[in-house]
């Protein structure tokens, strides 16, 4: 990895893939986001497998945790982690704005869940267009529907018109519902019920053990019978630069 701008020296990071409080690559039926962390761990792992042959550069923006690393063993040479906050799963502290990279000096970007946090996104998407070798791909997870979270703020919410225009300036740009209409529909009456729930600890352990697998179970099965993508509670998106 190559730094054009004053930073600390790229280290080599470990994953800490319970940093973020739940398992993003096998999350438990009695997780209430279960549905689209599933299937997004899905496509990043399709994704990956794609990289043939092993590509030198992956830079994941916002990736405390290194939660997707496994899925690019043998498939990236170096995996870096861009992060506003250290950890032992980060290698460099800094803000996607005004990343410290030089232009064209990375193969893949991974950005999940970050985009967001975000107030100004287009710098960011500027950013990662110019640190992406031509050719070179970005998978990017975002939130379409989805009550207020994470740390530092929480600022926008996405659409795929919206998705493909500030993407405009990538050759190709595909996106997809993460989990798929109907599975969506139940995902989001789990998280609803999460929040309204959360002030009595004891009802929110009752509905982890009954209703929010049941919910789960009933999501899934019923994605395999209906397909659709005119509703989805967040967005997959692959962007070739």
């Amino acid at each position: 990895m190559t730094l054009n701008r004053e930073s600390s020296a790229v280290r080599r990071s470990e994953p800490e893939p319970r940093i973020r409080g739940m398992d993003l690559i096998r999350p438990s039926l009695r997780d209430f986001a279960y549905l689209d962390c599933r299937r997004r761990a899905e496509l990043i792992a399709e994704e990956a497998q794609k990289l043939s042959p092993p590509v030198q550069t992956l830079l994941d923006i916002g990736g405390k945790g290194k939660p997707y690393a496994c899925f690019f063993t043998g498939r990236a040479k170096n995996h870096f982690v861009l992060d506003i906050a250290p950890a032992n799963s980060v290698d460099v502290v800094g803000d996607g704005r005004v990343m410290p990279f030089a232009d064209a000096a990375v193969d893949v970007v991974l950005c999940t869940q970050v985009l967001e946090h975000i107030p100004d996104p287009i710098p960011v998407i500027g950013e990662i267009r110019r640190v992406l070798r031509p050719g070179g791909k970005l998978m990017l997870s975002v939130p379409a529907i989805f009550p207020q979270h994470g740390f530092p703020g929480d600022y926008w919410r996405y659409m795929p018109q919206g998705l493909a225009w500030i993407l405009r300036d990538f050759h190709s740009v595909a996106i997809q519902g993460e989990a798929g209409t109907v599975p969506s529909i139940f995902l989001v009456v789990n998280v609803y019920l999460q929040l309204l729930c959360s002030p009595w600890p004891w009802l929110l352990e009752l509905l982890r053990w009954t209703v929010c697998p049941l919910n789960n179970l009933a999501g899934l099965l019923a994605g395999k019978v209906y397909r659709g993508n005119q509703f989805a509670s967040n967005y997959f998106v692959v962007a070739v630069r």
